[in-house]
């Protein structure tokens, strides 16, 4: 079980490093063709690593129980409610405007990521 643990810190490490040298490429407008070779690895590299993490998660919260898995999803509600609600009153207040269905795509991150962050690794129990 330890390999996994190890395999999720090099994995997060590779998205760490892979932030960080695309946030320097497009901050110093670097346009060569490795970049853009570079970057778009990186979004696919991002979109595996999502999918890993998703698999992980659903993988992970087979094994809780029920009392367990409606805790989470309160959690999450309660998360995503007054995320949304925040937002919400940000975006009017600053924008004073209205907002789109797909401004709530940040709250709902997350809030995913807040109630379901412990399950995105494989870990022995005790």
């Amino acid at each position: 079980m330890k390999k996994y643990i190890s395999l999720n810190l090099i994995l997060f490490i590779v998205f760490l490093a892979g932030t960080i040298l695309t946030i320097f490429i497009l901050y110093k407008e670097i346009d060569t063709s490795l970049s853009l070779k570079f970057i778009i690895g990186y979004i696919i590299y991002l979109l595996l690593y999502g999918l890993f993490s998703l698999f992980l998660v659903i993988a992970n919260t087979s094994k809780l129980n029920c009392i367990q898995i409606r805790k989470r999803f309160f959690t999450f509600i309660i998360w995503f409610i007054s995320l949304s609600a925040l937002h919400y009153l940000l975006y009017y207040f600053f924008r004073r405007s209205e907002m789109d269905v797909w401004d709530l795509g940040i709250p709902l991150g997350v809030s995913f990521g807040l109630a379901f962050s412990d399950l995105m690794s494989w870990k022995k129990k005790e």
